[in-house]
């Protein structure tokens, strides 16, 4: 290689390292576009435009939300892993759709890991509540166990997330109780058959669960936490019941963009959140939604999710769980 050709290559490296940097000391210069991978109008989805338009108003420019529901939040991610490595598209995962779906499905069109950056967690203790069509004859997880034992072809659960069914399968390991599992396309679409006695148990978040219940139609019978939580009044947790001490099922929420993403660009955006979540406003409202704001950062949240694939992938194989 002449030496012209290295200094030429020199300057070029050392232009594109300035440009970086510039960009990185101002971005963002144009939109953000942050994707929610469920339908609009579900608690998340609502809790991700509160983030948003907060996000909106310290960086001075608009952030949009996308919806990219569909396929157990794959669709959604997967748009956020081809997007360009730029900073200008995040994603609002979970403990499913950024670990848990790992161990699910056989060929993934993204790696959690590998296609993302740690941005910034914003939510933790996200429980769901397991529920019942108010017909049926079972008040709590300890007659749910003992009905399903005695008849052992009678009990089927819907499940329209990951997480839902993560969330029985690990119940009924723990317990031995035998339901078979009902695929759905959506979660709204297992809550319709539960109404209508299609199907005997879904596990949901608890905001949306306990709207439900409030109807009249369904029965909640217990909330997956370690305890008893507020948004969920008199209904106890599955792990007081006898035998099941060590059940416990709940989600984090995480910012993510796409890997090579400039370590500059990524910090400056992890601070921004961090700013938002540290609102007292905007904390109260979000708990309103059954979240709780455990903010943390880039680093820290690239360990928790390691942490999530690895015991994901426990569960699903002592579940028995094929996958997909």
């Amino acid at each position: 290689m002449s030496k012209k050709i290295q200094q030429a290559l020199l300057s070029a490296i050392l232009i594109v390292g300035v440009t970086l940097g510039v960009n990185a000391q101002e971005f963002p210069t144009r939109p953000i576009r942050m994707i929610v991978p469920l339908a609009a109008g579900g608690a998340t989805d609502v809790v991700a435009r509160l983030i948003a338009d907060k996000l909106s108003e310290q960086v001075k420019q608009p952030v949009i939300v996308e919806n990219r529901p569909g396929a157990q939040g794959m669709i959604g991610v997967e748009a956020a892993a081809k997007a360009a490595p730029d900073g200008y598209t995040l994603v609002f995962g979970s403990s499913t759709t950024m670990a848990a779906i790992s161990s699910l499905y056989a060929k993934l069109p993204f790696d959690p890991i590998e296609d993302f950056a740690a941005v910034a967690k914003a939510l933790d203790n996200a429980y769901n509540v397991l529920l019942v069509p108010s017909t049926l004859p079972i008040n709590n997880v300890a007659e749910l166990i003992a009905y399903a034992k005695a008849n052992p072809t009678k009990l089927n659960y819907g499940a329209g997330t990951a997480s839902s069914r993560i969330c029985i399968e690990m119940l009924k390991v723990l317990s031995g109780a035998s339901i078979t599992f009902v695929p759905y396309k959506t979660s709204t679409q297992a809550l319709n058959d539960l109404m209508g006695n299609q199907v005997q148990l879904v596990c949901e978040p608890t905001g949306s669960g306990m709207a439900q219940v409030a109807t009249g139609r369904l029965r909640a019978i217990a909330v997956t936490g370690p305890n008893q939580i507020d948004e969920a009044p008199g209904v106890a947790a599955v792990a007081q019941t006898p035998g099941l001490k060590d059940y416990g099922h709940w989600s984090w929420l995480a910012f993510f963009t796409r890997a090579g993403t400039p370590a500059e660009v990524v910090n400056k955006l992890s601070n921004e959140l961090l700013k938002v979540l540290a609102n007292p406003e905007i904390a109260s409202k979000i708990k309103k939604f059954g979240f709780d704001v455990v903010p943390s950062g880039p680093k820290e949240l690239a360990a928790l999710q390691k942490e999530a694939v690895a015991k994901y992938a426990k569960i699903v194989k002592e579940a028995g769980i094929t996958p997909e």
